[in-house]
């Protein structure tokens, strides 16, 4: 609600700079889910919750190898749909991972999709902001 109160008063630079934050969190973030979902793989037995860890593997890699690639090549280009719409996907990407383990006793990620997810909104909500055609543009 801070950052939403605060994007109201900024130019578009201003708010195109916390666009480019938000989406190197995210990807920081996302690659620090590659890495627990390897770990969490190589630590358990159970084959269902292997099933679904692979899953996620693959889902965590779409985010951070396409979507968040493209859209930081997006951001650089200045077109905001395309970082919009990765952004998206993205968190689309995160909270199917979270239905992969459903059936499971255990729930190894759900701590981590949320907040992927969660940072994928926040992502979509600023891009929202560069997409407004009377945002003003000086400071």
């Amino acid at each position: 609600m801070t950052l939403r109160s605060s994007i109201h008063h900024r130019s578009k630079a201003d708010i195109a700079g916390f666009a480019r934050l938000a989406l190197e969190i995210l990807k920081a973030n996302a690659s620090a889910s590659l890495e627990r979902i390897h770990k969490v793989y190589v630590q358990t037995r159970d084959p269902e919750l292997k099933g679904a860890l692979e899953k996620c593997f693959a889902s965590y890699n779409m985010i951070v190898k396409v979507h968040l690639r493209e859209a930081l090549n997006a951001m650089d280009k200045g077109d905001y749909k395309v970082v919009k719409q990765r952004a998206y996907n993205a968190g689309i990407q995160a909270e199917s991972c979270d239905t992969k383990f459903k059936n499971l006793a255990s729930l190894p990620l759900r701590d981590n999709n949320r907040y992927v997810y969660n940072l994928c909104a926040i992502t979509v909500s600023i891009v929202n902001k560069l997409l407004q055609p009377n945002l003003l543009t000086s400071t």
